[in-house]
């Protein structure tokens, strides 16, 4: 049963800087995760999807966030079924948590089978080689998932393959929980792809029921897809960067709350002189006199290199522009305009998060935030506040 958690009281952007200043200066990069704005988006979500199962991913680490604190928190929230991208990630989510139910979307090439009974997990069949060889001689029938490609062209069976008669004797047999598939462009309501797929699934559903003789659950829908309206939500929804505050929605105001901020720290201040230049290939020439800060944290911190020289991070809730090229663990930034008596070594600098969300962050990367949360997960100091 879904749990409609109350929030504690916030913090604000001052007092989180204050509270774990002492970490944000041990560690090159630490991602601070808001518990309660994680909470909000859940309970907006629940609203949305009053009689459809929630059922979050969890694949690569929560997005970089943890998989295990995340879903400590989904637990507690009341949700009971998810998402792993491998069998890997799934045995250590079983290790922990007993009583929940966990997919794979992707179990490999080969479905280690002692595996999935040992740990009770349901892997998603994706290919036909895959639904070939599914065993039916088991006393206790495996549960599964069978992913129909409804025009990703990434994974999951064809309509030919899925409906081709050798296959039918087995379908009737299989103890199948869901078909899924998933949408190519279901951040974008105007596209009329998002119609096709649906469709696509549901014809798929038709033929299932008539070999069957029951109705199998459907699920098609990721954050993005919850945002299309009623008609994709089906049995089950599979959000995940919904819960962390990413937009769903590339026509629309994100309605949720940003739940991740990346912060650094000022190592170093100095006085750099007109037509110097600063970082590695001499790539910025200062025009005049300047005050340089050190930032501890680099590419290999997951900041892109593709700021060099056009980014920007926030100290003290002011905007500084990146200059010189951004090294391994080391970037510097303009701090000329800044007053004496506000900047000093030591004090948080903000790479997205109150200032500037990360989707738009994301934008300055040429990419999306997916990626920069996976890229900065990994090397990031994480705290859950």
């Amino acid at each position: 049963m879904r749990k409609n958690i109350l929030m504690k009281r916030d913090y604000t952007s001052k007092e989180i800087k204050k509270l774990f200043i002492s970490e944000i200066q041990r560690h090159n990069s630490t991602l601070l995760i808001n518990k309660n704005n994680l909470i909000f988006n859940a309970n907006y979500l629940f609203k949305i999807c009053k009689n459809t199962v929630i059922a979050p991913v969890i694949k690569s680490d929560a997005y970089g966030l943890g998989a295990i604190e995340i879903t400590k928190i989904y637990i507690n929230l009341g949700l009971k079924n998810f998402f792993v991208g491998n069998t890997s990630e799934a045995i250590k989510i079983r290790k922990k948590f007993k009583n929940i139910n966990i997919f794979i979307l992707n179990c490999g090439m080969i479905f280690d089978f002692n595996l999935l009974k040992k740990y009770k997990l349901t892997p998603v069949i994706n290919n036909i080689n895959q639904l070939t060889n599914w065993p039916l001689s088991s006393k206790n029938k495996i549960p599964c998932m069978i992913h129909i490609d409804t025009g990703m062209n990434r994974l999951g069976l064809n309509s030919k393959d899925f409906m081709s008669s050798e296959n039918k004797t087995k379908l009737k047999k299989m103890n199948i929980k869901y078909l899924i598939s998933h949408l190519a462009c279901a951040d974008d309501e105007k596209n009329s792809f998002n119609t096709i797929q649906l469709l696509k699934l549901k014809k798929m559903q038709i033929y299932l029921k008539h070999i069957k003789g029951i109705n199998i659950k459907t699920s098609i829908s990721n954050s993005s897809g919850i945002w299309l309206g009623k008609k994709y939500f089906l049995d089950l929804v599979r959000p995940g960067a919904a819960f962390l505050g990413i937009n769903p929605s590339i026509n629309n105001p994100n309605p949720l709350k940003n739940v991740i901020c990346l912060y650094t720290y000022i190592l170093q201040t100095r006085i750099a002189y007109k037509n110097t230049t600063v970082g590695y290939g001499a790539s910025y020439k200062l025009h005049k006199k300047s005050k340089l800060a050190t930032i501890s944290i680099g590419y290999s911190n997951g900041f892109s290199r593709l700021l060099s020289n056009v980014g920007s991070v926030f100290i003290n809730d002011k905007e500084a522009k990146i200059v010189g090229k951004i090294s391994m663990d080391l970037s510097v930034v303009d701090i000329t305009d800044f007053k004496e008596s506000n900047i000093k070594v030591g004090d948080p600098v903000e790479i997205f998060g109150e200032n500037r969300s990360i989707d738009d962050f994301a934008t300055l990367n040429n990419t999306i935030a997916y990626e920069i949360i996976c890229q900065v997960g990994k090397y990031s100091k994480k705290i859950i506040y």
